[in-house]
């Protein structure tokens, strides 16, 4: 329709557009892009993931898809067909927690925290996720720490009898520096299970942290001598005697232990601090070489084995 008081006008394409300062114009337009955008997204309401209709000749598919290349190991593969299957089905638990187990494979711990958390809402048996729901936090590292702990603090309200649950949630706490409470929820494993060795070797561990030395010991020696080639627990005698500074005990059990298991960083490093204890930098400085060995990333052990290292190059 023309414009009577202006009739060189065009026509706008929708009469409600007439009613609109033309300044608004720009605005009215971004937001209703914006809002298309958000429709195909499926981002109308918080948290909300977009729902996908799959046909059951479709369904079967992809299950069968997903199935087959999560057995053989085929993680990436495996993805897409079992995000669209959590599309189609979100509540339900098989697909939600092979996509965290997919995370997990993949290296993205923090998706794989977030599926494991709808894993424990959605599953009817949710203890199945557990302990890898806390692991999953605890891959993270020191950030995710707290949420990690309460993580298996969850698993273990679903059966306070587990030992599994209490031993995984005491060496978080332990780990993170919390000694006491560790100490008091290996104890409660211990009271549940008396043969539990981790259990024992955690507590142990809390106690020479705690300079309780002597607790220490008189649970550690009978763990050593139910399992003499336990490395575990040559690790905490070998710690215990480094604490009460009987250096060639120390260095007999840790050195007997090292050889159970080189791979293990713990014996190293207790091996290179004995070492600059006995002022032996040549025994320093292998440890320390062996540690950056182990784990290239270590920026502590990379930075006393160059120490160590030109220390060496100045005396020659």
């Amino acid at each position: 329709m023309t414009n009577i008081e202006n009739p060189d006008e065009k026509p706008s394409s929708h009469p409600a557009l007439k009613r609109w300062p033309i300044v608004l114009l720009p605005v009215l337009f971004l937001a209703l892009a914006c809002g298309a955008f958000l429709y195909r997204r499926g981002s109308f309401g918080a948290g909300r993931e977009s729902k996908v209709n799959l046909s059951q000749e479709e369904s079967r598919r992809l299950a069968e898809l997903s199935k087959s290349t999560v057995d053989q190991g085929r993680y990436a593969d495996a993805l897409q067909p079992t995000l669209r299957l959590y599309a189609a089905y979100p509540a339900n638990h098989i697909y939600i927690g092979r996509l965290a187990d997919i995370y997990d494979h993949l290296g993205r711990y923090d998706e794989e925290a977030r599926y494991w958390e709808k894993y424990m809402d959605h599953a009817p048996s949710p203890i199945e996720a557990c302990p890898q729901f806390g692991q999953a936090y605890w891959k993270q590292g020191e950030k995710s720490e707290p949420q990690a702990i309460a993580a298996y603090r969850r698993c273990l309200a679903l059966d306070p009898e587990n030992t599994d649950s209490l031993f995984y949630l005491a060496h978080a706490l332990e780990m993170s520096g919390q000694w006491a409470q560790a100490a008091e929820q290996y104890q409660r494993g211990l009271s549940i299970s008396p043969n539990y060795t981790d259990l024992t070797l955690g507590l142990a561990r809390c106690w020479l942290r705690m300079d309780k030395a002597d607790e220490a010991k008189r649970v550690i020696v009978p763990a050593l001598s139910k399992s003499p080639v336990s490395s575990g627990a040559l690790l905490v005698l070998g710690m215990y005697y480094l604490r009460q500074e009987n250096y060639p005990a120390s260095k007999k059990v840790l050195t007997k232990g090292v050889r159970l298991a080189d791979s293990d960083p713990d014996f190293h490093v207790l091996l290179a601090r004995l070492a600059e204890q006995m002022n032996d930098d040549a025994e320093a400085l292998r440890q320390y070489t062996r540690l950056v060995e182990l784990d290239p990333a270590d920026k502590r052990a990379r930075a006393k084995r160059d120490s160590l290292e030109a220390t060496k190059m100045a005396r020659k």
